[in-house]
């Protein structure tokens, strides 16, 4: 009995261990991806112009590899936007037209993207 005890809690120990490890490891991609930045926003539309430096722009994970950038001042979001990891530090837009770039390389994020005669760009933002 005391050997089926010490062979059960060893499974268990193992069962752990194991389903801890694959936690971990699953969503280091999505995660690096996703932060905080600072830097200047220049967006523009029909009816509004804006051109502020120094703020606070963050990457937040939708779902998987889709992504939702907020800009927090008065400047719509953009979202549903889909990136792709290139190597350990840079993702990139999946867009194929070149109207919807969005590029963080290390520590530093580049928009410019224009969806329905709204247009936004932020150059060398930088991670917080």
């Amino acid at each position: 009995m005391k050997f089926f005890n010490a062979l059960l809690t060893l499974c268990i120990i193992i069962i752990l261990v194991a389903s801890c490890a694959k936690n971990q490891d699953s969503g280091s991609a999505s995660a690096a991806a996703a932060g905080s930045f600072i830097g200047r926003i220049q967006y523009q539309d029909n009816s509004l112009e804006v051109d502020r430096d120094n703020r606070l722009i963050r990457v937040l994970t939708e779902s998987g590899d889709t992504y939702k950038v907020e800009f927090f001042t008065g400047i719509p979001n953009i979202t549903s936007l889909r990136l792709n990891q290139e190597n350990d530090t840079t993702w990139v837009s999946a867009d194929t037209t070149g109207l919807k770039n969005v590029r963080i390389e290390g520590k530093r994020l580049t928009i410019n993207y224009q969806a329905n005669s709204q247009s936004w760009v932020v150059e060398n933002a930088v991670r917080n």
